[in-house]
């Protein structure tokens, strides 16, 4: 150790000396050692229960005074201070416990005790409760004990049965114990059955078996040179073979005994009885085995003079399009990552080109809407394919342009086709006004189908309907744009590209002033207002609907016939259609009638529909005539009623109607 002489110089190193030196020491506030002889004053004697024990009668927190105080010995609230008992010093003994009193009163009788009943068994599966007393943990710190007890009522277990008692008597009688020498005798009879081990080591005296080896093969003679054959003729002399001939050709071909030709004579044996040539080469192909180029074409099938049937009515409006209708549903527009993709999934199923176009033109329903925003305020700009695919909004050069790109990567023959379109927000030529001059304002498709036909169809007006006033875009599946031939899609599409009409009537095309006049001869832009979709999926004909001027003379003494018939004369409403037809009526102004109208029930033989009314019955000038199917009668379906029992419940019976037509009368 360092002598005190010897003082650190740094600070730290004196901090550490002095803490060094402060080991073993007692703190300056140590109490003094109390001499032996001084005795201690007494304790105080401690309130203590007779079931607790006494290091725990102050331990606990209950037992405290109010607020958690110490008891009354530690009132000045200062604790004495710790005694620390040097190293080498003796501990003093502790205080002798003050005498303890007795007590001249008899300790307090124990409550009887109760009778406990004999407990009975429990149907569950629960066990018996006991009536004994416990002691709860809280009773330790809190100086009190706490009796829990559970007792049963004769009432609780009614009707329960208990085991029997157990009787000893009852149990079999225990089998003789073995004596020492029959348990040794066991012992030696399982030794003796054992069997005993053979030893796994080998015998080291093992004699050697030298084996001879095989005896050497004898050596083999030196290959001889292959001699040609040699043959010994009528004297002796041995000669070499000729060549082998090949085999002999047949004597005829097996083409020369079909081919629709008659028979020759048999060939008898099949073998040509022609020697080969002396060099050895095969011998020529006889010239009776050529075939005959009429026999061979008289096995081929001959094309038939009649048509084979095809295998889909030709008419378009009549045919079942609902598996490629069905198939365009299943690839909406967010799942679709290219045109090439899509195309290639579009017509996978189907190998008829009017098929496969079919589905294209119902997609393009599904997933494009029209862009009416753009249109009202004149602000679209002319799209691709590409962008019309990534956006979903198109106006009608959009719907043209994406059709024909996806048919072009089916392998489809499609085209644009762009000018004028008597579509929405164009009004009638008003009396003496000048035909404009040709302008485009739409655009559609022509695609070419089954049997290389050429059809024109119009994807923006089949995927829905705009309404220019309220600036909205419906969308609805109108299919005639597809179906509708090509005569009557020209009645509102006038192409740009005259070589585009692809009339069927054997006209090649069309005038502007025939086209905006119309085939009554005047300006028929919106001849007779039809309401969309209940003609359309009623089967009738916009084209043969009568009256087809919008306007209608109301002049005296004037029969006016109002008819009209189905889209086709192929055309069932029950097998194509919804169901049976609806009954037709016309609604006429008469001031005479219940509410100032008055309905007419159309006659019809199941495919055209007529009704001739007078002109005066009509209604005054200004008012307008209206042509209605009754859907609900008396609160059924009045498909396939009849036109007398139509009739008879006009009037009598609450109707539902739907809007077909409309015409003003003049």
């Amino acid at each position: 150790m360092a002598t005190e002489s010897s003082q650190p110089q740094s600070i730290q190193a004196r901090i550490a000396a002095l803490n060094l030196g402060q080991v073993g020491k007692a703190p300056i506030t140590a109490t003094p050692i109390q001499d032996e002889s001084v005795q201690r004053p007494p304790p105080a004697p401690r309130s203590q229960t007779a079931n607790l024990p006494a290091t725990l009668s102050n331990g606990h927190y209950i037992s405290n005074a109010i607020g958690n105080e110490p008891n009354a010995e530690n009132q000045n609230r200062v604790l004495p201070p710790p005694t620390i008992t040097r190293t080498g010093e003796k501990k003093p003994p502790p205080p002798a416990l003050p005498p303890r009193k007795h007590s001249t009163q008899p300790s307090p009788a124990l409550p009887p005790r109760r009778p406990t009943e004999a407990p009975q068994r429990r149907g569950s599966n629960a066990s018996i409760s006991s009536a004994v007393s416990t002691m709860s943990t809280i009773s330790i710190g809190t100086n009190a004990s706490a009796r829990t007890s559970a007792s049963r009522t004769p009432s609780m277990d009614a009707g329960r049965k208990l085991a029997p008692a157990f009787d000893h008597n009852t149990l079999p009688p225990l089998p003789p114990k073995r004596t020492p020498d029959q348990v040794e005798k066991r012992y030696r009879d399982i030794e003796r059955s054992r069997r005993g081990l053979k030893p796994t080591k080998s015998n080291p005296n093992v004699t050697t078996v030298e084996v001879a080896s095989p005896p050497s093969l004898p050596s083999r003679p030196p290959r001889r040179a292959p001699q040609p054959p040699t043959r010994k003729d009528s004297t002796g002399a041995v000669g070499k073979l000729p060549p082998e001939n090949p085999p002999p050709m047949p004597a005829r071909s097996a083409l020369s005994y079909g081919m629709n030709k008659p028979r020759e004579s048999d060939p008898g044996n099949g073998v040509n009885e022609v020697s080969a040539p002396a060099n050895g080469a095969p011998p020529p192909i006889p010239a009776s085995s050529k075939p005959d180029l009429a026999s061979i074409l008289a096995t081929k099938p001959k094309p038939s003079s009649s048509p084979q049937p095809p295998s889909q009515p030709a008419c378009l409006t009549c045919r079942d399009f609902s598996a490629p209708d069905n198939h365009a549903a299943k690839f909406p527009k967010e799942t679709v990552p290219s045109i090439d993709w899509l195309a290639s999934q579009l017509v996978a199923p189907f190998t008829s080109p009017t098929d496969q176009a079919r589905a294209i033109f119902t997609w393009l329903h599904h997933n494009i809407a029209y862009d009416i925003i753009s249109f009202c305020n004149k602000t679209y700009q002319p799209s691709t394919p590409a962008k019309t695919l990534a956006t979903g909004l198109a106006v009608c050069e959009g719907y043209a342009g994406l059709f024909t790109a996806i048919a072009s990567k089916a392998g489809l023959e499609s085209v644009v086709v762009s000018g004028h379109g008597k579509g929405a927000g164009l009004s009638p030529l008003a009396p003496g006004e000048p035909i404009p001059a040709e302008y485009s304002t739409h655009a559609w498709n022509a695609v070419k189908i089954d049997s290389g036909e050429w059809k024109l169809i119009d994807t923006c007006w089949g995927a829905g309907y705009v309404c220019i006033r309220e600036r909205t875009y419906t969308q609805k599946f109108s299919p005639r744009y597809f179906t509708m031939g090509n005569n009557e899609f020209g009645l509102r599409h006038f192409p740009t590209n005259k070589s585009l009409f692809h009339r069927t009537d054997g006209r090649s095309q069309i005038s502007w002033e025939e086209y905006i006049l119309g085939p009554n001869g005047t300006s028929a832009a919106l001849p007779v207002t039809i309401y969309s979709g209940v003609a359309e999926e009623e089967g009738i004909s916009e084209t043969k609907l009568r009256p087809s001027k919008l306007r209608i003379p109301t002049s005296p003494n004037m029969i006016i016939q109002f008819r009209f018939e189905n889209i086709c004369e192929h055309w069932d409403p029950r097998r194509h259609g919804a169901g049976a037809p609806y009954p037709y009526v016309l609604r006429v102004q008469n001031p005479h009638a219940r509410n100032g109208k008055e309905f007419l029930v159309f006659d019809t033989d199941g495919k055209k529909w007529w009704l001739d009314v007078e002109s005066r019955l009509l209604g005054q000038k200004g008012q307008s005539v209206d042509l209605y199917t009754v859907t609900v009668v008396d609160g059924r379906s009045a498909r396939g009623m009849g036109v007398e029992e139509m009739r008879m419940a006009i009037g009598r019976k609450g109707m539902s109607f739907g809007g077909v037509a409309k015409w003003e009368l003049d």
